[in-house]
């Protein structure tokens, strides 16, 4: 995900925090009959026009003064919130060691408030303070879930605030190779370099204290080697799990599946993950946590996905192509005449993308939060990924 996201998620954040939610939820009890006139209104090309209300569950709640909502899953799990980002701070239960699970590029207050308590130039080291309180760590962990700086930008800042405050403690930052070449070649510098790689099968343990541990897999999904980072159940204390740009709780996945290197295994990593014990889900964005059924619900979206892409391939024939006027790229007197890309693009891929989407919206629209939104590009990749994958 990029950098440009987290913008207009903190541009979106300033505008909800001055509106009252309970308007917000006022448009938001009629999607079935929105959705009705957008199937039966659509051109080609295009998607709801207006766009389709978001469920109420997904309005954006307001966010506290701070900048941040910080959720205590269990006593020794808090997962913090800004609206654009998640991640995981997990402690020992007398909070001498402390594991950060991302450093997410959260945008720092200014003025004042920085002062106050952003320093370092991040929201996490505020929320840091909060879970520690007076408890001094010997030992903090940073645990890079893969390889995208958004959720890694706020690292350095984060590392700088570690070495003033707690110089006696020790800083181990734990990625992948791939994750350890991308900070290497990034000139930002605004993520440090792992100093432990995880083992590229099998699990890498953290051993945080008492029955509190952070278990690292490799499963990719997003990036090639993607994070699983499970801190498995302890007695009451349920299940964590924080697997980054796959799983959206309520919303459908952004552009072309979040710019999923790999579209097949973006569908099958969910079953890895719902394979492990848990019931609490951070999936890296947006403003909520999730749970077992929004992995589910993104599984079945992802299958859906996959076979919705593969009928229209497979249903977009040469009558339908001579029917959208792909004829006049081989017309000396059209402005489009020899034009191969727009033969390919906006003839050949806007129909199987608008026959994709068409089945996808019927289904989900009124399911997943901005979906009408993202369909044409998820649409797009999945199309893509059929016909040179498959």
């Amino acid at each position: 995900m990029c950098r440009l996201v987290a913008v207009a998620a903190v541009v979106l954040l300033a505008a909800v925090v001055a509106a009252p939610p309970a308007a917000a939820q006022t448009n938001n009890t009629s999607c079935a009959a929105a959705l009705a006139t957008c199937l039966a209104t659509l051109t080609p090309g295009s998607t709801c026009d207006p766009p389709l209300p978001v469920p109420p569950t997904e309005i954006v709640p307001p966010i506290p003064p701070a900048g941040y909502q910080l959720v205590r899953v269990r006593p020794d799990v808090a997962a913090f919130l800004d609206g654009a980002f998640t991640s995981l701070i997990v402690t020992d239960d007398a909070k001498r060691t402390v594991v950060l699970v991302d450093a997410p590029d959260s945008s720092p207050d200014s003025g004042a408030a920085s002062a106050a308590n952003n320093s370092a130039g991040t929201r996490l080291v505020a929320a840091l303070g909060e879970v520690l309180g007076a408890a001094v760590p010997s030992a903090v962990h940073l645990v890079y879930s893969h390889a995208h700086l958004d959720h890694l930008g706020a690292a350095s800042r984060v590392a700088y605030h570690v070495a003033r405050t707690f110089p006696a403690a020790t800083l181990t930052v734990w990625g992948t190779r791939e994750t350890a070449a991308v900070v290497a070649r990034s000139i930002t510098r605004r993520a440090v370099a792992p100093t432990r790689l995880v083992r590229p099968v099998g699990v890498t343990r953290i051993a945080v204290g008492g029955a509190t541990v952070v278990d690292l897999y490799v499963v990719g999904g997003h990036t090639e080697t993607d994070l699983a980072v499970h801190i498995p159940p302890a007695g009451a204390r349920p299940g964590v799990l924080h697997h980054v740009d796959v799983v959206f709780p309520g919303w459908a996945p952004p552009f072309t599946l979040a710019i999923a290197v790999d579209v097949r295994r973006f569908a099958t990593v969910h079953r890895d993950l719902l394979a492990l014990e848990w019931e609490v889900f951070s999936g890296g964005h947006l403003t909520r946590l999730g749970g077992r059924a929004d992995v589910v619900a993104s599984r079945s979206y992802a299958t859906d996905l996959r076979s919705a892409a593969a009928v229209a391939v497979a249903t977009v024939d040469g009558a339908a192509l001579g029917a959208a006027g792909i004829g006049a790229v081989g017309d000396p007197a059209s402005p489009v005449f020899g034009n191969s890309w727009w033969a390919v693009d906006r003839v050949l891929r806007r129909l199987q993308r608008d026959a994709c989407a068409r089945a996808l919206l019927r289904k989900w629209g009124c399911v997943l939060a901005g979906l009408d939104i993202m369909v044409l590009d998820n649409c797009y990749a999945a199309v893509t990924a059929v016909i040179v994958e498959e």
